[in-house]
């Protein structure tokens, strides 16, 4: 067979012309990739959560690739398990920054965040972190190269004590269960702060707070203090298997039951999936995506996220939590773009003030404390006879812009008077 004259030039070309025909195959084959760091607690009681964050970023960054990757590379993941605990945390980020990876989503809890913001600078890191609360990490523990791309716990339970007061105007008794932390005494704070703002005049009582460790799994003795107080509404602010726990075992003894109405803290949906028909249909969640809901239906990356989240996994039911870390990847990457390069620096700079668009509209980064706002939801779920065997049966959305403080970085937060 002859060999023709298109096929002996191509063959005599070196890489160099083949660059100068196309050198963005030549550039997408040589270029080193963009690596970055995944923290997020992939055992221990934090694992299905750490299952959920990493599913956001893999999807994020899946996105990205298929579009080129960013500055022209590809990206990579590396992922570390911060064991859902603060040294976990400082560990991983220590072993990312050896290895030369700078560019960090995670510390997705206030503990992880808590622990790992103080070493970002000497490390020569920023990171990204998807869902810790604790006001401190915005206020007097402010590090310049961490952001928060969720509501602070401020935003967050103040809106939920208000809302529901709300709806439950009736209800002058209220418990609450949380951890034993910044971020759980910080919960109840809030909370009660936005009962009694939504009170006006009425005469409201709170139960001293139950505090317990982070790791507790098992809670009969707080469930009987619950069942002997007088109180109809209940906030948890557990997280993760603990809230689960906290729910199962609460459920034998009619804990569901005693109070008119629940609040929880932003588990969501992985307490559905874990309870199913065994759901509470009082409890009200700290939520995320609820894919088929108007509001979500209505945004067109919501459809895109659904779409390729069905077609990785095959569940066409996602646990709306791997949405803050698909956002949190997703304004990392877009400030490496807008920053033309990976130096720690530029990126920070680029984050400052950054808009993008997300699942629920655009989403900003408040450029002097590095506090992210956009639309919040809250969610109400309860059981059904047919898989999945939950659904969702009531939804508010909140304006962050609304319910955020002022800026106030490396100065302590204040409740309004």
């Amino acid at each position: 067979m002859g060999i023709s004259r298109r096929k002996l030039l191509i063959g005599a070309m070196g890489a160099g012309a083949l660059a100068a025909i196309n050198p963005s195959l030549v550039r997408a084959k040589s270029a080193e990739p963009v690596r970055l760091g995944a923290i997020f607690p992939m055992s221990g009681i934090g694992a299905e959560a750490g299952a959920a964050w990493l599913q956001g970023t893999k999807l994020a960054v899946q996105h990205w690739n298929d579009n080129g990757g960013v500055l022209g590379r590809p990206i990579e993941l590396v992922v570390r398990d911060d064991k859902y605990s603060s040294s976990g945390a400082v560990t991983a980020g220590r072993e990312l920054a050896s290895n030369g990876v700078n560019l960090i989503v995670g510390a997705c809890q206030s503990p992880m965040a808590l622990g790992l913001a103080p070493l970002l600078e000497d490390l020569n890191a920023v990171c990204v972190a998807p869902t810790p609360a604790a006001m401190s990490l915005t206020h007097e523990n402010f590090s310049r190269n961490l952001f928060r791309l969720c509501p602070n716990g401020y935003m967050l339970y103040a809106g939920l004590g208000r809302m529901l007061a709300q709806k439950h105007p009736h209800i002058s008794n209220w418990a609450t269960i949380v951890f034993d932390s910044e971020y759980g005494h910080d919960a109840v704070r809030y909370f009660e702060y936005g009962v009694l703002s939504a009170a006006g005049d009425r005469d409201i009582h709170f139960d001293r707070p139950i505090y317990t460790p982070v790791q507790k799994t098992n809670f009969q003795v707080e469930i009987n203090q619950l069942m002997n107080s007088p109180a109809k509404g209940l906030f948890v602010g557990l997280i993760a298997a603990p809230i689960i726990s906290f729910l199962q075992q609460g459920r034998g003894v009619g804990l569901d039951k005693k109070f008119e109405v629940m609040g929880e803290s932003g588990t969501d949906l992985l307490i559905a999936k874990a309870m199913k028909s065994a759901t509470p249909d009082n409890l009200w969640s700290v939520s995320y995506w609820h894919p088929r809901n108007d509001f979500f239906a209505n945004n067109p990356i919501s459809q895109r996220l659904y779409k390729d989240y069905v077609a990785a996994t095959g569940d066409h039911h996602p646990i709306g939590l791997l949405t803050s870390s698909h956002r949190s990847t997703q304004a990392l990457l877009s400030a490496v773009e807008k920053a033309g390069s990976t130096d720690t620096d530029a990126v920070i700079q680029a984050l400052e003030g950054l808009t993008i668009d997300t699942i629920t509209g655009p989403y900003h980064i408040r450029k002097e404390d590095h506090q992210g706002y956009g639309t919040s939801v809250y969610a109400k779920t309860g059981p059904r006879q047919e898989e999945p065997y939950w659904g969702l049966n009531d939804l508010v959305v909140v304006d962050d812009a609304k319910t955020m403080e002022p800026a106030a970085a490396g100065q302590p937060f204040k409740l309004p008077a």
